[in-house]
């Protein structure tokens, strides 16, 4: 797919979102908080952060005081993959914002954190598997470590390591992750791990030797998509998944050549299973708007892989100091 078509691909899409706006944003009532850091990290990958001020404010008044967030913005109870979630969101925002109360927040995330780590390194979530769930404050702490102030990367540099050691030891022979309960296939954890853990520590000074274990997971994720470009027989959130891991990982591993079959199958697959507006969990089954903030997602990073300066998609995932996305198509789209 070239540039142009997928950038009328995100410039119709993100006009869809924005005419679904009081369905997943906080400023309009009570949201899914998992749909609301999708839908905040396509303003973010489209420039619109600071524009979008209201929005990330929103976030913060939604934080409990233990500094979480719930997996409906009405819970009183705070859970570590959707809170990962929305801290990602605050302070890849931060670098751009620069306002005291999204710091303060930031800082209220790292010690909830700090707080649920098990001894061993894991987080714990009932709705996810330990690896997956593990991932995503190592997700955090990746972008702390590579955008956050000295203060913060000291506050988090143990933890960070703890939490990376279990991912490491987690994986298996194979070069997969697997979660007999949570998702058993491997695919989806897979997919995330590499991603969202294991191969920022490349980009960070403190990074620990993982290069191995990240070979090993693209080797694992290019052997197991299907024919038809897709992974995990047609399901959609999952090849966006794999697909954005991939633009990842062959970056960083200067593998693009290697990996640029599999993408090109993958994207054309993506962009054939959307409906007229959106795209659903299944080929065919209706629109959901979780999945739409992937796919926007999976076209702003496609957008980026495919630009001259080889750091642009290492920033769609906060690991690599940036600013505003260089390489959008100079018509404004409200989102």
């Amino acid at each position: 797919m070239d540039l142009d078509k997928a950038a009328g691909l995100i410039e119709s899409e993100a006009r869809f979102l924005w005419t679904v706006h009081p369905q997943w944003s906080l400023t309009a009532g009570p949201q899914d908080m998992e749909l609301v850091a999708h839908a905040m990290r396509v303003i973010l990958h489209m420039g619109k952060a600071a524009e979008s001020l209201p929005e990330y404010l929103a976030l913060v008044k939604a934080q409990h005081p233990d500094g979480g967030w719930g997996r409906e913005s009405t819970e009183k109870e705070s859970a570590a993959w959707v809170s990962a979630f929305c801290a990602l969101m605050l302070i890849r925002a931060q670098t751009l914002l620069q306002h005291p109360e999204v710091e303060k927040a930031v800082w209220r995330s790292i010690d909830y954190f700090l707080a649920g780590q098990k001894p061993d390194g894991r987080w714990v979530d009932s709705e996810w598997g330990d690896l997956d769930t593990t991932s995503h404050p190592v997700s955090f702490f990746n972008v702390v470590l590579a955008l956050g102030t000295p203060k913060m990367k000291e506050a988090v540099r143990a933890a960070w390591r703890r939490g990376l050691r279990f991912i490491l030891q987690g994986q298996s022979e194979d070069g997969g992750w697997y979660d007999p309960v949570f998702q058993p296939s491997g695919v989806e954890t897979t997919a995330h791990l590499v991603q969202d853990a294991v191969i920022a520590s490349l980009a960070l000074p403190e990074g620990l030797p993982v290069r191995p274990a990240c070979e090993k997971g693209m080797n694992w994720i290019l052997e197991h998509q299907d024919a038809d470009g897709s992974w995990d027989e047609k399901n959609v959130d999952h090849t966006m998944d794999c697909t954005r891991s991939t633009l990842l990982i062959s970056r960083m591993l200067r593998a693009d050549e290697r990996c640029r079959p599999a993408l090109e199958k993958a994207i054309d697959w993506i962009v054939a299973s959307k409906n007229r507006e959106g795209w659903p969990d299944f080929p065919g089954m209706e629109t959901n708007l979780e999945r739409t903030c992937d796919g926007l997602d999976v076209l702003l990073k496609v957008q980026a892989w495919r630009q001259t300066d080889p750091l642009e998609v290492v920033r769609r995932w906060g690991y690599a100091p940036g600013g505003q996305p260089t390489f959008l198509r100079a018509a404004e789209v409200r989102v």
